[in-house]
């Protein structure tokens, strides 16, 4: 059986929330060619080519990473969202609800991690600055930093992380959540961006080094019709704490929402509605 080599940037299952199931189409802009095109499948929509593969042990792994978004990040996306679906309509909060939005949270938190550019900068700040040293190592340290990079001559990236520990290990620091949980009317769309989820980091712990920001927000159009923002509670020192919340929203601010992840995509963003998107495209054709 042969292993599949083109890895979803955005897991599939969350793309097809923004897939228009009755033309058979999705939507998608380019900001920078300005231009709006469609495609019939996902199959190439926000992927690339051993986006997680990596070298080990002088071989090249296709399936390690996926495997892990399979289990922990996209067998049970659907189930979750209809959960949330369900929350909508009820109203009815209870542990399956709190599990599924904490689910999503964790999605969120390594979205962007997944994206070209971050692995790129990722790679250049562990490996990038060393390179340039590397020649007046020790000849036993040169040889390990050699061995190091020999990614480069097999794969993209060298991916050495594990999504799982990476979700976990902030969603502890990021401590008690509020959310809210947006919802669009029949005659408005939110965008997925081809970044996935948005994050915003804050000094929310207290470190030696008080510079320190993690992250402390976490936002995502998880259907054409939901947006959820998280927010960890310390970002509220002194303050009132929000209530966590349901908000049947208007036209502006799903426009605000799609507005920003225009403004933030690396290239593009896909839409279910083409109508809505040309439209939205004429008003906001300056955002770059």
């Amino acid at each position: 059986m042969s292993v599949p080599k083109n890895h979803h940037i955005i897991s599939k299952v969350h793309i097809k929330n923004f897939f228009n199931k009755s033309e058979g189409k999705i939507y998608i802009y380019d900001k920078f060619e300005k231009n709006i095109f469609f495609k019939t499948t996902l199959k190439s929509l926000f992927s690339e080519q051993y986006s997680n593969s990596r070298f080990s042990d002088g071989e090249i792994d296709h399936e390690t990473l996926e495997k892990e978004l399979n289990d922990f990040f996209e067998k049970d996306f659907a189930k979750n969202v209809s959960i949330v679906q369900q929350f909508i309509s009820n109203n009815n909060q209870n542990e399956e609800i709190i599990n599924a939005l904490l689910y999503f949270v964790k999605y969120g938190i390594i979205a962007e991690m997944r994206t070209p550019k971050h692995k790129k900068e990722m790679d250049e700040a562990i490996f990038g600055s060393l390179k340039g040293l590397s020649e007046m190592f020790a000849p036993e340290l040169k040889a390990d930093f050699e061995k190091s990079i020999e990614f480069q001559n097999h794969v993209k990236y060298s991916n050495l992380i594990s999504y799982l520990e990476i979700a976990d290990e902030v969603l502890e620091k990021m401590g008690d959540l509020r959310y809210e949980i947006l919802v669009a009317d029949k005659f408005n769309y939110f965008f997925i961006p081809d970044f996935g989820a948005a994050t915003q980091r804050d000094k929310i712990n207290e470190y030696f080094n008080p510079e320190i920001k993690e992250i402390a927000y976490v936002g995502l159009a998880l259907t054409s019709k939901i947006f959820i923002n998280f927010f960890s509670t310390k970002l509220y020192k002194n303050k009132p704490l929000p209530s966590s919340t349901i908000i049947h929203c208007d036209f502006n601010t799903v426009e605000y929402y799609n507005r920003l992840n225009l403004r933030y995509c690396q290239c593009k963003v896909a839409s279910e509605n083409q109508e809505y998107l040309k439209d939205f495209v004429r008003r906001n054709s300056t955002i770059s």
